[in-house]
């Protein structure tokens, strides 16, 4: 094993006795859980010359020093090659094992038949005064070292995510909560990039976990049809309330290219503030027209329940277009109750409903007091317009720094 701040210090010998010195490696981030080293940068011009690895004749670890074949079979370095010093070192890679993002204080590297292996970062204190003091300062027990098939490393380009570029990928293994988490600490053009890694269902997930502030700020970063892709599989109430704090001209171009019901859906909880109960309610429920059997309910709402994040409630109505709330049932009524009989029979019709201009304060409490999963919000002559739910209740009521950690248990 060799230290890369130690490795940059070694000379270069060619066969004929020219010598130059290591400016960066370039690895090959594809190349398996523990990139490959695949050229030598050498010491002069600022991108090259370049050395291709098949040159290396002897890695001479004890005498510090590398055999090539030639200093002059050189070439330009391509710009997409990823450089251990210039990429990574101090750079800040995602430790997955500890859900955190450290830095890269110094690389470990594996000699293996003439092949460098990058195994390792050094993420200790030590690993910087190693570097000033040139190797002589520190020992062996002051590695603290990070597997690097346990890194994500992040190169700070969105464009390169998009692009198909290399990586481990094995950031898609967390929950929506933990990479939330680590995109709160991570410079928000590194965030934007870890969001396009993920499959488009989990980056909606964790946008809605997201703290508003870093959530805007990394969305602005989305090209035009990663933003509608996300707006779609968002749940409408956060998807508005994130639409909400973008410029007008974004948000109005990003509604623009909505389907039309997922517009319209986010269009009436837009006209609400945000600090009432139809700010933060969501209207993706499911309602059932009280007239139907138990059995037609179930058969005709079987479509609508592969939609909706909230379908604990199934909220009864007289009829599908003037919606007046007549009653709430559970999916669990619904698949217990005895198929013949009507819904308005085994509905509950005895419902606490919210004022969708109450504030949001007061519709959290009145949630939290009644102890149920939601509540519905009710305009004036009676219409069903949506549901605030418990995990939105609590949010509310929760203090501010519980925002990224409160439960999302049903939006």
């Amino acid at each position: 094993m060799v230290m890369f701040s130690a490795l940059r210090r070694f000379a270069l010998r060619a066969t004929d006795g020219s010598q130059a010195w290591i400016r960066d490696l370039a690895v090959d981030i594809s190349s398996g859980d523990y990139p490959v080293v695949t050229d030598i940068v050498v010491h002069g011009q600022e991108k090259g010359p370049v050395l291709a690895w098949e040159n290396v004749t002897e890695l001479d670890l004890e005498g510090h020093r590398i055999v090539v074949q030639s200093l002059s079979n050189t070439y330009e370095l391509p710009a997409n090659r990823v450089l251990l010093h210039r990429d990574v070192m101090d750079a800040l890679i995602l430790d997955l094992p500890e859900r955190q993002s450290v830095r890269a204080n110094d690389l470990w590297l594996e000699c293996q038949d003439k092949r460098l292996i990058l195994r390792a970062a050094d993420i200790g204190a030590w690993a910087v005064l190693r570097r000033l003091g040139r190797g002589l300062l520190g020992t062996e027990s002051h590695r603290r070292l990070l597997d690097w098939r346990d890194v994500e490393f992040l190169r700070g380009d969105p464009e390169a995510a998009r692009a198909g570029g290399d990586y481990h990928r094995r950031v898609r293994s967390l929950q929506p909560s933990e990479i939330a988490n680590l995109l709160d600490f991570l410079p928000y053009l590194h965030a934007a990039e870890l969001l396009e890694l993920l499959d488009a269902d989990v980056a909606a997930d964790t946008l809605e976990v997201m703290t508003p502030e870093r959530q805007a700020q990394v969305f602005e970063e989305l090209v035009k049809d990663r933003r509608i892709a996300l707006l779609r599989l968002m749940a409408p109430n956060h998807a508005a309330n994130l639409l909400g704090r973008l410029a007008s001209d974004e948000a109005r171009e990003c509604l623009e290219a909505l389907p039309s019901p997922n517009r319209e859906r986010l269009i009436d909880l837009l006209r609400y503030p945000e600090d009432s109960a139809g700010g933060i309610m969501t209207n993706d429920i499911v309602v059932v027209e009280a007239h139907l059997s138990v059995r037609e309910a179930r058969k005709e709402i079987r479509a609508e329940l592969a939609g909706p994040d909230f379908i604990y409630y199934l909220y009864v109505v007289d009829d599908l277009e003037s919606r007046h709330l007549l009653g709430v049932l559970t999916l669990r009524d619904l698949l217990v109750s005895d198929e013949r009989e009507p819904v308005q029979r085994v509905m509950r019709p005895s419902i606490v409903t919210l004022d969708p201009l109450m504030s949001a304060q007061d519709a959290a409490r009145r949630v939290a007091d009644q102890h149920l999963a939601a509540l519905p919000v009710v305009s004036r002559d009676g219409r069903v317009l949506g549901a605030v739910t418990s995990d939105v209740a609590l949010l509310q009521l929760a203090p501010a720094s519980m925002a990224g950690v409160a439960p999302r248990v049903f939006t």
